[in-house]
């Protein structure tokens, strides 16, 4: 695997102690031997554990309690880690010790050559991120999960990734890390942007595909759905009138727009996607309660 590579390959200085945890989140494929190979004949800081609840929150929650170290940093299996990674999450929280979290920039390595349509603004639903090249004091949480480190006391003070939210088997769900992060500016952290803390997001052929694109939006406000609290007074689908208005409303331009041939055009089919999940999710949320 890419990842374990260039894991091995990053550069550690002498006086930091540094342990890989790698987490099978109950994989179906042969990943369990792979790690359990690597573990056993190449680097005796690389350990194995096996996670059998499904779920990106439950895998890293393992990995949390499994380490030891003052600074838990995380990535994914689909990126390949730049060879000064781990050096310079050590530098930003020397550098920077006011800070509970530094998050990183994640660029892409496209697997097939991008399709024209698949702009800039769209790079957030591949988890692409680059804010620049100056350190920033971030005022949102919108640091991604491949490429973020935080200090362990942080999950003692204020609790692990909200097991109910994150990426599942057939939905592209998300928003753990976010709300995580949000946590943390609630009570008052501070989060870095780092951009010296770089990993590198291998993408495939089938993500650059506006199937995958509406999908993502779909499962996004499905999610967005099901956890959105019952206000005190309700409309339609358990949602408030000033909610279900501006939806509608968003609804009926984007159709329209679609319709008109816009440039945009597949940023409106997006929004229509999101719509649409959010009630699907709604509904979910109904069934769950009846």
């Amino acid at each position: 695997m890419r990842m374990l590579k260039s894991l091995r390959e990053t550069v550690i200085p002498d006086n930091l102690s540094c342990e890989f945890i790698l987490v099978d989140n109950n994989s179906d494929d042969d990943k369990r031997f792979v790690f359990e190979e690597v573990e056993r004949h190449c680097d005796s800081r690389i350990k194995y554990v096996f996670e059998e609840k499904r779920g990106i929150s439950h895998a890293r929650n393992r990995g949390i309690k499994e380490a030891k170290g003052e600074i838990i940093a995380f990535t994914d299996d689909d990126v390949i880690v730049d060879k000064y990674w781990i050096q310079n999450i050590e530098k930003a929280f020397k550098e920077h010790g006011d800070v509970a979290c530094i998050g990183g920039k994640l660029l892409p390595i496209w697997e097939i050559s991008k399709p024209k349509w698949l702009k800039p603004n769209l790079y957030v639903y591949l988890a692409l991120l680059d804010y620049g090249d100056f350190v920033t004091y971030m005022d949102l949480p919108n640091i991604w999960g491949a490429n973020f480190a935080v200090k362990s006391e942080m999950f003692k003070k204020y609790g692990l990734f909200d097991s109910n939210l994150g990426r599942i088997p057939s939905k592209l769900y998300g928003y753990e890390e976010t709300e995580f992060l949000q946590r943390l500016q609630n009570a008052g952290e501070k989060i870095l942007y780092y951009p010296l803390s770089i990993i590198y997001h291998c993408v495939p052929a089938h993500k650059m595909s506006k199937r995958y694109f509406r999908k993502w939006r779909f499962d996004q406000g499905e999610q967005r759905g099901i956890f959105l609290k019952d206000p005190k007074y309700t409309y339609l689908f358990k949602v408030d009138s000033l909610t279900s208005t501006k939806m509608l409303r968003d609804f009926t331009a984007s159709v329209v727009k679609i319709g008109c041939f816009t440039n945009d055009r597949f940023n409106h089919e997006l929004r229509i996607c999101f719509i649409l999940g959010f009630l699907s999710g709604r509904m979910k949320r109904v069934s769950m309660k009846s």
